[in-house]
């Protein structure tokens, strides 16, 4: 038999999902109890790994990391006893993620800040009270709390609504969803996350009299560090390793977000021990983002490309969700999203690919200053996405399977080889977007820069398999200039992260991110050009051209890195 058949043979989807109801029992904050069973359950079931250990509460290359942060209990009822927050040791995704403990229980009277994000808001003095807000909680946080004394947030917000697959407040009531405060947080207020019903209970009573509550919050640092599970397969060799990551993360339940990207990688690394491969994979379990640079950052591995596993047990038919295979950005091309997408290709499941998007691990490594060509697999939109309600039961055994295959495909194809028909499919699908891209734009530095794309991602494709269809659609892509080589402009590796911002850059920035879905696109890709020897203003152009990003975004981005060469984090 060969390789690829004797990893599907032995794949088996249900130990993905069970062991995802085992992960969706615990609370899996950075530096929290739940965290480390969690990595107990995993490293019991794939064996032989190693977990290492990283500080918290500090800075790490360009992330502020946060404080490590462990739940113990708390609750929030009215002062007339009605519960609002259960007790949180049953229900703790009603606790805001790196809240502090209160001073036992503390009464405190309500005030609705609509929004909570603008001074605007602050008409009434919140100095040791509730505020009721709806808007993003790391804002709130610094508005009421860090700025105005608040003691508590409350807050219903819901991310990424989308009333196409039902996901707003209003079609989910009960609905109670995730929140964190922002990495900078030492812990001088708390907060509760309720539903949306409970929220406009609040609000109903809050306008007609004087409401207070008794708040209770309890938490503390629990392992006191960031912990990263790593497991070896295969025999290293000539070629670099493959990574497989998937972050370990985010409250309970967390079923699909993401305890199913973490469990079907437990089983992928189960099915790989089973055979000789003949080349090293690498299996990365780690605190979302954090992790990840702190890993990188100590470990300075040689890797090949990277696959990013974030949330892919959905049921399509619940969640309303379609995977999406997030492509290399156009500073690093490559042909593996490409080779993914073609190894899931099917009529029984909805997926798309997808150019560069941020969202998770898959952008430090796709960063210049790392240079790892890393997809994404993440299903998306999903409607009950850090929430309560992100429960097994919106998982599917067919999803896991479906998935699990695409990526044993994929690792068999940069084994052993891409086979002829299926490289074939890769090239054409490589060259088809060249093309497109340089249909949509007429400026002459976009087109050239999306022909050497093309070309490079060809390139890389030859390299791991050399067939005569594939040097046939080099041929027909043509003679560019080689992709430029990596100029380093930026003294730490990674994306430049909030270790440069102060409040009133961290302000600025919450506004960019809530005015431009691109921001975080744009401003990363504009450094990576920036480090391929890009002038700045070429730079900006190809990015733009990207993700078709507005002009006042654009804008925002000249004023971002005249930021970043001011404070020494691109240097002239």
């Amino acid at each position: 038999m060969t390789l690829r058949e004797d990893l599907l043979r032995e794949f088996c989807p249900q130990n993905a999902l069970e062991l995802e109801r085992d992960l969706a029992l615990l609370h899996r904050s950075k530096g929290g109890r739940g965290f480390v069973d969690a990595i107990t359950r995993l490293q019991e079931f794939v064996g032989a790994s190693t977990v290492s250990h990283y500080p918290c509460a500090t800075t790490c290359q360009g992330y502020v990391v946060p404080r490590p942060w462990n739940l113990k209990d708390g609750f929030l009822r009215l002062s007339t006893g009605e519960w609002l927050v259960p007790d949180l040791r049953m229900a703790p995704i009603g606790g805001i993620f790196l809240s502090g403990a209160s001073h036992g229980i503390e009464r405190l009277r309500i005030v609705d800040v609509g929004s909570g994000t603008e001074d605007a808001d602050y008409a009434q003095s919140v100095k040791g009270c509730a505020v009721l807000a709806t808007g993003k909680p790391p804002v709130i946080y610094r508005e009421a709390v860090a700025k105005r004394g608040a003691r508590c947030v409350i807050t219903d917000f819901m991310p990424a609504q989308d009333a196409r697959i039902g996901r707003t407040p209003e079609e989910m009531p009960d609905t109670v969803n995730y929140a964190s405060f922002g990495s900078e947080v030492q812990g001088e207020g708390f907060g509760f996350n309720v539903s949306h019903r409970t929220f406009k209970h609040l609000q109903d009573m809050v306008g007609k009299k004087v409401v207070e509550v008794d708040a209770f919050f309890d938490a503390d640092a629990g392992t006191g560090d960031l912990q990263v599970l790593e497991a070896h397969v295969g025999a290293p060799g000539a070629q670099k390793p493959i990574l497989l990551l998937a972050h370990l993360c985010h409250p309970r339940p967390g079923a699909n977000d993401n305890a199913s990207g973490a469990t079907l990688l437990a089983e992928l690394v189960r099915v790989l021990h089973t055979v000789p491969l003949e080349r090293e994979v690498i299996a990365l379990w780690m605190p979302e983002f954090y992790g990840t640079i702190a890993w990188l950052a100590d470990q300075k591995p040689n890797l090949a490309c990277a696959i990013n596993i974030d949330m892919v047990g959905e049921d399509q038919t619940k969640t309303g969700s379609t995977l999406e295979v997030t492509a290399t950005p156009w500073s690093l091309p490559s042909f593996i999203a490409d080779l993914m997408a073609v190894n899931l290709t099917t009529h029984d499941f909805r997926l798309t690919l997808t150019g560069f998007t941020w969202g998770s691990d898959h952008a430090i490594l796709n960063d210049a200053s790392v240079h790892v060509p890393a997809l994404s697999l993440t299903q998306w939109p999903d409607r009950f996405y850090h929430s309560s309600d992100d429960t097994p039961d919106k998982s599917s055994v067919q999803s896991f399977e479906w998935v699990g295959h695409g990526v044993l495909d994929t690792l068999a194809d940069l084994v052993s080889g891409i086979p002829e028909e299926r490289a074939a499919a890769v090239a054409a699908r490589i060259r088809e977007q060249g093309l497109a891209d340089s249909v949509r734009h007429n400026d002459p530095l976009i087109r050239d820069w999306v022909a050497r794309r093309t070309r490079a991602a060809l390139l890389t494709l030859q390299e791991t398999t050399d067939t005569p269809v594939v040097r046939a659609e080099l041929a027909a892509a043509g003679t560019t200039a080689p992709m430029p080589a990596f100029q380093p402009r930026v003294p730490i590796i990674g994306p430049i992260e909030e270790v440069w911002m102060t409040p009133e850059d961290l302000q600025w920035n919450d506004r960019l991110m809530r005015d431009f879905p691109c921001w975080y696109n744009l401003k990363g890709e504009v450094v990576n050009f920036i480090q391929l020897d890009v002038e700045r203003e070429d730079a900006l152009k190809l990015a733009t051209a990207e993700f078709d990003a507005p002009a006042a975004a654009v804008h925002a981005a000249r004023h971002y890195l005249d930021l970043l060469t001011g404070k020494g984090y691109l240097l002239p």
